[in-house]
Formats: C-alpha cells, structure tokens, sequence
C-alpha cells in the first residue's frame, strides 16, 4: 500500500512538473506563427498608450471578432512580409542583415480591441531601409476622411503621415523603428508631434 502511494504521489509530481514546464511557454507565439490572445498577450515591455490615450485612435466600425492576437514571422536579409488581420510588414531586401522574427500583436482588451492599433516588433532593432506598416482603412471610422494618418506611440501619439492604398481598404507609412501604431485623421491628432517619416 505504502509503495503504492508513493508511485501516485510521484506520478502527481511528475504532471505537475510538464504542466508547469508547458505553461512556461504560453506566452510565446507557437511556431505556426500564430498564437492565441489570452493575459499572457496583455503585458508588454513598452510603454504603451492606456485607454485614455486611445481617444484619438480610430475605431473599427464593427469590432473584430479576435481570437488570435499575436502573429510572428522570421524574415531574412532578402526581405518579406507580414499580413495578420488587416496589419502589415512589409521588410524590403537590405533592411536586416540576418534572419529577425516580425511580429504583429493586437489589443484583446475591450477598448482597445475596437480601435486600429496594434504593436509590431521587434523593439529596439534599428533598420537598413524603412520598412513598412500598414493598418486597415475600410470599415473605420476615417474610412473616407480626407486627410487619414499613421501615428506611433512615443509618450505621445507622433504623426507618421502615410498613404492610402490605391483600392482604398488601407493606411500605409515608412519606419525604421517598431512601437505602438494607430490611425487617426490630421484633424483629430490637434497637438501631436510630427515626425519626418
């Protein structure tokens, strides 16, 4: 009998440990590229804007049914691209000179998941050539607007500029650094920074 509980308390033991060994990773995106939103989504290193700094933020008109927040691809010397949910990357050849993973992490929270933000990464890595982010337009609130900008998170919303896409569904700016991104019209932003772009 005695033997007989010690092997169940060892098999116990033995689970708990995978569990936890499993658990560790559940903040990483798995390797389809793709991982599903959850707490583990909702903490970041950056300073990113709060709830109320998002009012200048577009919002979608229908808010997007997220199930999957964060995507991920490594992308190489020759360059490539990241498309997830209306978000984009596009990493022209040149830009890194080895293989980086890009990621692109939308809010799930409430508030935040109903306006065109998202962050995209890698932070801190410094590009050869601008690459390129783009948001989605069609079925925003300045869908139609005439004077449509990207904005990045720095303490503040900074104006990017950028331009529409020639069938009008999306919003587009060079960068050379990643943050926090958003769309808002010129008129909205009142007092924000600009930057060269």
């Amino acid at each position: 009998m005695r033997f007989t509980i010690q092997r169940t308390l060892l098999a116990v033991a033995a689970v708990a440990a995978m569990t936890v060994t499993g658990c560790s990773d559940a903040g990483s995106p798995v390797e389809t590229g793709m991982a599903p939103a959850g707490p583990a989504f909702a903490q970041t290193t950056t300073d990113l804007a709060s709830s109320a700094d998002l009012d200048i933020i577009a919002r979608f008109r229908t808010r997007p049914s997220i199930t999957i927040a964060w995507a991920k691809k490594w992308i190489g010397p020759e360059g490539g691209r990241l498309d997830f949910q209306g978000f984009a990357i596009d990493v022209p050849a040149g830009a890194v000179d080895k293989v980086t993973q890009f990621s692109i992490r939308l809010p799930v929270d409430p508030d935040g998941s109903e306006r065109v933000v998202a962050e995209f990464g890698p932070h801190g890595a410094n590009f050869r050539q601008p690459v390129t982010v783009t948001l989605p337009l069609a079925g925003t609130t300045i869908e139609g607007v005439p004077d449509p900008t990207v904005v990045w998170w720095n303490n503040e919303w900074v104006d990017m500029g950028g331009w529409v896409s020639a069938d009008g569904t999306r919003l587009s700016t060079y960068t050379n650094h990643f943050s926090e991104y958003g769309t808002t019209t010129q008129t909205a932003r009142g007092g924000m920074a600009v930057s060269g772009g």
